[in-house]
């Protein structure tokens, strides 16, 4: 009795959340969540981005890295270009956000780091006859996929995972698929083919490999 009476008065602490983890540990988390929920392409430069991150914290936890670590580092990307900075910035806060939001750390040393200053340029949009004169030197399999882009007004990443099931050519459209909404889900939209299209995708269809969808 006396020994319950004791632990009423002093009761045993309970165990805290962990506040902090291996900075490897957390990069390897973000990358299996993205290469789930974002595209093959941010995936990738993702990856790239990491490797130099780990070759330089792989052994430090997330609380020892500080925002003048993370300042410093960016201070030499930005030798490379101010847009460079500006991506490892964006993809750095958004790691240790994913950290927080997950509550495996408290920190994110990104916060307080403002963006480089970059000077913007006016974007060049290449008009019908300079993409016909591409077009017209290039391969006949490259011809194909130029067409195929230019005809559907697609980005190339809606392209890269077009398939042979979202190609409707009774009805003659196209269902093309993009992850730029929230969460990563893949959004389809219905794009009717041109004639040129139409001829273009019936000749690679006919001339296909059975086995590749």
């Amino acid at each position: 009795m006396a020994e319950k009476r004791k632990e009423v008065n002093n009761p045993r602490p309970l165990a805290e959340t962990p506040t902090d983890m291996a900075f490897l540990d957390l990069v390897n988390l973000r990358l299996d969540r993205v290469k789930a929920y974002n595209s093959e392409r941010y995936y990738i430069d993702l990856i790239y981005r990491a490797k130099r991150w780990i070759n330089i914290w792989g052994g430090l936890t997330c609380a020892e890295i500080s925002q003048m670590i993370i300042t410093n580092f960016l201070i030499e990307r930005r030798k490379v270009s101010p847009h460079t900075g500006n991506i490892e910035l964006r993809l750095l806060r958004a790691l240790f956000n994913f950290g927080i939001k997950r509550k495996f750390i408290k920190v994110n040393p990104t916060d307080g780091i403002a963006f480089f200053p970059v000077k913007k340029k006016v974007k060049y949009f290449p008009g019908n006859k300079d993409i016909d004169k591409v077009i017209a030197v290039a391969d006949p399999d490259t011809q194909d996929y130029l067409w195929t882009i230019r005809e559907k007004m697609a980005i190339v990443s809606e392209v890269n995972r077009l398939e042979w099931e979202d190609v409707n050519f009774a009805e003659r459209f196209v269902i093309l698929y993009t992850r730029k909404k929230k969460g990563g889900h893949r959004t389809p939209r219905k794009v009717p083919m041109t004639k040129k299209l139409y001829k273009v995708l019936q000749h690679r269809h006919k001339n296909r490999d059975p086995e590749k969808p």
